[in-house]
């Protein structure tokens, strides 16, 4: 098979710009550039070492499985964002949740230096990228050789760089202090930081400014796979807009107040309905796109299971709008180089909840509590949503070829306290059959951003725009679920089952995706971070047949000790001290 192109040149970018010295990299984003510009100058006169450059942007981009000791592979103390909410619990105690989150010692002087918290504002190399991107954007003009409609498409993908990053801090901060070019050692380099919507519409207006010069599709998937196209920046134009429509935002009062909500960093001041059109307008742009041109659409074989897996898990399948690559190959489960599978499989980072579990509907689409469902206690995970089996490992599933066992004394548990699968499942999901063949050996890839997301923001946007769900909308969320062979939606849902039921199909679609936690916080659903969550505890009789226990999972700081603080993280105290107008979030000072 032949290697990936794109994956080639990310893993020798490194080695060439770690060998231009005067390149300079890393967390001083504002730093100036090298005084002598003949480094510069010399990667910018060849088209092939400014590929490499850009290359090396891509290489910032996030990655949300745990993969290494560095900064940013060391996220949350290689735990993963899901274990923030109510789809799994964490029980790797060094890592960030139990260190941190759950007994509630998170604080803003952490984020000072603890690698641990849940995106770190100078760790996660967002400002490295950013300043890479603007250095290819203002000199890639330089270059002499190509077409100038591949330069625009070079410097296209380098904003698109940008947004990525900018999306991803938008999430996690609010208002951002706003980049817009590479400093030169005369400008000031004090950069207030702009209000929510203000930065929500820089990002939007970069990506506008992409999308022109983006391809549509890439011709030569095999090599280049993984590059920016006009369908990932208007996939993530619906991402931003949708996230910066939410009520965290955009709603008639703050989430909490203080000095950063005072100048609206942490919100856009007021409600606005129009935000929700633009998001809507923005999916449906997309959407017709695809309909009119082609190029992308959902992984439908006729194979529900495989399907799903593959939607993910399958690079250049057509639906992976925006995929990030880590390494050629995992070195297996127990190198260190890649600790998602030791701190999933073995440590328990990542324990499916019973309430996770509960919300995968029958295989015919009706709610497990429905009248007439069809549930069977005595096997109350057989027969559901084939996406429950791709994303949690359950009993009596198929598993390396025989029925997984899940209770207490079986292959899969084989004691109480057995990590991988302490709340009595076990995680599936970019873990597959955990052996060389299926993932260990695997390409690895993060599928940042995925179309099935694209429907149901679609969905969702159209059902706050309007006042309740019209055929759009349901067409919308039908899509994803008839593609796992679920029923349609019921008919004459209000606006509220409707966005209870779209929220719950995002939870089923994209478990592990990090797109939960972002549910949860612009939905303000702290009642959702709240509750109590639970395991079961299987046993078997001796004659095979099996008994269920549901317990309580550890409890978590924030469910009796509940603050809205909890909804965007701390900046560091540090960067606040510099006093270029960084304002810290309510709740933090």
């Amino acid at each position: 098979m032949k290697i990936n192109k794109l994956l080639y040149v990310l893993g020798i970018a490194g080695l060439f710009l770690n060998a231009c010295e005067e390149v300079k990299f890393g967390n001083e984003f504002l730093e100036k550039e090298p005084s002598v510009d003949v480094t510069a100058d010399t990667i910018f006169n060849s088209l092939e070492l400014s590929e490499r450059y850009l290359w090396k942007g891509y290489t910032t981009l996030p990655y949300g499985l745990p993969t290494n000791w560095s900064a940013k592979g060391n996220k949350l103390g290689m735990d993963v964002l899901e274990s923030m909410t109510d789809l799994c619990h964490s029980y790797l105690k060094w890592g960030g949740m139990n260190q941190l989150y759950y007994t509630g010692q998170y604080s803003a002087a952490v984020e000072n230096e603890d690698k641990r918290t849940k995106y770190h504002y100078t760790y996660e190399q967002s400002w490295d990228g950013i300043r890479i991107g603007w250095n290819f954007i203002e000199k890639a003009d330089r270059i002499p050789e190509g077409t100038q409609e591949y330069i625009d498409q070079l410097k296209a993908e380098a904003k698109m760089i940008i947004a990525v990053h900018y999306t991803d801090m938008f999430r996690h901060f609010g208002g951002l202090p706003w980049v817009n070019h590479a400093y030169k050692p005369t400008e000031s380099t004090d950069l207030p930081r702009l209000t929510a919507k203000a930065t929500m519409d820089s990002i939007v207006a970069l990506i506008d400014e992409a999308i022109p010069d983006l391809p549509w599709v890439i011709e030569d998937p095999e090599n280049w796979d993984g590059r920016f196209t006009q369908a990932a920046a208007m996939g993530l134009k619906t991402r931003v807009l949708l996230f910066g429509a939410s009520p965290l935002f955009n709603d008639s009062e703050p989430y909490l107040a203080g000095e950063a909500s005072e100048k609206n960093m942490t919100w856009h001041g007021s409600y606005d309905p129009a935000l929700w059109d633009r998001a809507a307008q923005a999916a449906k742009d997309l959407l017709d796109r695809i309909d009119a041109t082609g190029g992308y659409g959902l992984v439908n074989t006729g194979n529900p299971r495989q399907d799903f897996q593959d939607a993910y898990y399958k690079r250049g399948n057509g639906e992976v709008l925006i995929s990030v690559r880590d390494r050629y190959q995992s070195p297996g489960k127990w190198a260190g180089g890649y600790y998602f599978y030791q701190s999933s499989a073995a440590y328990g980072t990542a324990c499916p909840t019973k309430e996770y579990v509960d919300m995968f509907d029958m295989a015919d689409g009706t709610p497990i509590d429905a009248p007439g469902s069809g549930l069977d206690p005595d096997d109350p995970w057989a027969n559901r949503d084939p996406r429950l089996y791709e994303t949690a490992l359950i009993n009596g599933d198929s598993f390396q070829g025989r029925a997984a066992e899940l209770w207490i004394g079986g292959r899969e548990r084989r004691n109480i306290n057995h990590g991988g699968t302490k709340s009595g499942f076990g995680l599936r999901k970019f873990l597959l059959e955990q052996n060389w063949a299926t993932s260990f050996g695997s390409v690895i890839h993060w599928p940042y951003l995925r179309l099935s997301e694209i429907y149901l923001s679609y969905a969702e946007a159209l059902n706050e725009a309007n006042g309740g769900p019209n055929a759009e909308a349901y067409a919308a969320v039908n899509r994803i679920r008839n593609r796992v062979g679920l029923s349609d939606l019921p008919a004459g849902l209000s606006q509220t089952e409707f966005r209870e039921a779209v929220l719950k199909e995002r939870a089923c679609e994209f478990g592990y995706e990090e797109v939960r936690w972002f549910d949860i916080i612009r939905w303000k659903r702290n009642d959702l971070l709240q509750q109590k969550l639970h395991g079961v505890n299987t046993t078997q009789n001796a004659d095979g047949s099996l008994n269920y226990e549901v317990f309580e999972l550890p409890e978590r700081y924030w469910q009796n000790n509940w603050s809205p603080k909890w909804y965007l993280s701390a900046f560091p105290p540090d960067e606040i001290n510099k006093g270029y107008g960084l304002v810290q979030n309510p709740g933090w000072e």
